[in-house]
């Protein structure tokens, strides 16, 4: 098959779980012999133009939309510029199907171009960016939101300061919802996130889900942990606020174990990692490292001599291939019980949960494991083969997916495509 991937990024400019997960399911469809081509953006300071620049990666043709700035938070943007970019490359590429990983910075209107010219698409859902331009559900108070209510909870609880905010929020998840409703097929990594978005699919249509894979990693060497040994703890991901490591420091000044370490794994982002350190230098007998930057094949190496990895996640995490990366090198997960972080989690035989942001609920449970090795022992025996998704199996499931989709062609009638691009541009040039 010829396949064009639509991402917001592609290493190495972007590093993130979506375009990870993009390059792997590249290279993965390259080496069975389909012609793959991805399509993705670097947005820069000149917010005015957008180039196309062509690249090959590791034997992938890449195609860079660059410049038009960021347009986070603001719609529309420049959707009608992207769509004839993209337009361009159904004709040059004719590929046989499009599949989007992420439409953040591009547009929703990809579906209706691509059936404008018979080509089958998919959409996958990594996070809530299709109902909720802040990706997180998550007010700019810091409150959590329930939906974007057809875009007035957008207008008045996060841009009500934008002309004419009622209107062109509405716009946004009127565009949205009808790319959701008719692109052939759309996939979830969670029954949480299908059953969010599945009012968007009729019966016949519903959302498939298709969990992310962990990539190929060495073996997994763990030493037996030796007796009296203090608690070895660690996080993975970027120091940003809602990722909750922070809870995980309070519940260890709560907890007040004698000797414990805890490591972060990820990116160092001021100012949250500041913040980090400053909570961890006034606890007595804490070991405390954020050690910045990893490689996923290092995890072995790095949780070797880990005794839990933390997931403590203050807002509803769509999948979480942290706790996969866990399980796959023989860590127990304590999460928060939260999204669909509870999906992954076997109470007592490979994991834990506690309430979001809950430092004593936490504080408690690491002060019984602390003293019982025994029930730590048998959640590391209790980790079982099927609890995380390989890459094979993974590429097994999006190639028949891409194969079916091929086979069956455009089914879905056109959208209000066109009602929806004059709407939107009476208002785009219109963005505070």
């Amino acid at each position: 098959m010829r396949v064009l991937l639509v991402s917001h990024g592609y290493p190495p400019i972007g590093v993130a779980g979506v375009e990870r997960l993009t390059a792997q399911t590249a290279a993965e469809l390259r080496d069975r012999g389909h012609e793959v081509a991805v399509f993705t953006r670097q947005p820069d300071e000149s917010p005015l133009t957008i180039s196309l620049r062509r690249e090959i990666r590791d034997g992938i043709s890449v195609y860079v939309a660059i410049g038009g700035g960021s347009t986070f938070g603001l719609y529309p943007g420049h959707e009608a510029t992207m769509e004839r970019i993209f337009e361009r490359l159904l004709v040059e590429l004719t590929p046989d199907v499009v599949l989007c990983t992420h439409l953040l910075h591009h547009s929703p209107g990809y579906v209706e171009v691509a059936h404008r010219w018979g080509v089958p698409i998919a959409i996958e859902l990594h996070d809530f960016f299709m109902m909720c331009p802040r990706v997180h559900l998550k007010r700019t108070s810091g409150e959590l939101c329930d939906g974007p209510e057809g875009g007035r909870a957008c207008a008045v609880h996060c841009y009500g300061s934008q002309d004419e905010a009622a209107v062109r929020w509405a716009l946004r998840s009127r565009a949205f919802e009808d790319a959701l409703t008719a692109a052939d097929v759309v996939t979830a990594p969670s029954r949480y996130v299908a059953d969010a978005f599945a009012d968007a699919r009729d019966e016949a249509r519903p959302i498939r889900v298709l969990e992310n894979a962990v990539a190929r990693m060495g073996p997994s060497v763990r030493p037996e942990r030796p007796p009296g040994h203090p608690l070895r703890l660690a996080s993975i991901g970027v120091t940003v606020e809602h990722k909750g490591f922070h809870v995980v420091i309070d519940a260890i000044r709560q907890a007040r174990i004698p000797h414990i370490s805890y490591t972060i794994f990820g990116v160092a982002l001021p100012p949250q990692s500041h913040r980090l350190h400053a909570m961890a230098n006034r606890i007595p007998g804490l070991q405390f490292r954020l050690a910045n930057g990893y490689e996923p094949r290092f995890l072995p190496v790095m949780l070797a001599e880990v005794d839990i990895v933390l997931v403590p996640s203050v807002v509803a995490e769509t999948y979480s291939i942290v706790t996969r990366e866990a399980f796959a090198n023989g860590v127990p997960v304590i999460a928060s019980d939260i999204g669909a972080l509870p999906e992954a989690i076997r109470l007592e035989e490979n994991g834990w949960l506690f309430a979001p942001g809950d430092a004593a609920a936490l504080a408690a449970l690491l002060v019984e494991l602390d003293a019982d090795h025994d029930r730590l022992k048998r959640a590391t025996e209790g980790i079982r083969r099927d609890d995380w998704v390989t890459l094979e199996r993974r590429t097994d499931q999006v190639e028949a997916l891409l194969e079916e989709m091929a086979e069956r062609g455009v089914a879905t009638e056109r959208t209000r495509g066109d009602q929806v691009r004059l709407m939107r541009e009476a208002l785009a040039g219109d963005i505070p």
